[in-house]
């Protein structure tokens, strides 16, 4: 699977990620939150805070990431030593025998990952999440799945 399109028009100038056909590339992971910011507009559910994910074993940033798009949750795995993350709750709900495994449209499939979290209104409880990856090889930005926080 490969990030997903979103039409930003002025936006990515403002910013300046640009578009090259139907990707997004930025220099580096807060790009990235900006490409979650924006994609997460035309969700209706904008983000409220982003989360660069760190390993807990080793403090790696760069991660292989997989997903459940039928039961909705994310894992990642360290590429420096292969440590699992789920991301929120994910471990409950995903079937890890029936994962998509995500790469880069370059073919790179170590991503740096972020979470967007969108709250309720008042609150601090997610209730839609987005992961995207920022690959260091070529700069592709994007959201790979986002799901409604159950």
């Amino acid at each position: 699977m490969y990030a997903l399109y979103v039409n930003w028009g002025e936006w990515r100038k403002y910013y300046g990620i640009t578009e090259k056909g139907k990707y997004h590339y930025g220099d580096s992971q807060e790009d990235l939150a900006l490409a979650l910011k924006k994609y997460a507009e035309s969700n209706q559910y904008s983000i409220n805070e982003v989360r660069d994910i760190k390993c807990d074993k080793c403090g790696w940033d760069t991660f292989k990431l997989f997903s459940d798009d039928d039961e909705s949750g994310a894992m990642c795995r360290c590429v420096h030593c292969s440590e699992k993350k789920f991301i929120r709750d994910s471990e409950e709900y995903m079937n890890q025998d029936e994962t998509d495994y995500h790469e880069c449209m370059c073919g790179n499939a170590n991503l740096s990952i972020s979470v967007g979290l969108s709250f309720y209104e008042g609150t601090k409880d997610a209730r839609w999440i987005y992961v995207g990856g920022y690959c260091a090889t070529c700069g592709v930005v994007g959201n790979y799945i986002d799901w409604n926080e159950r």
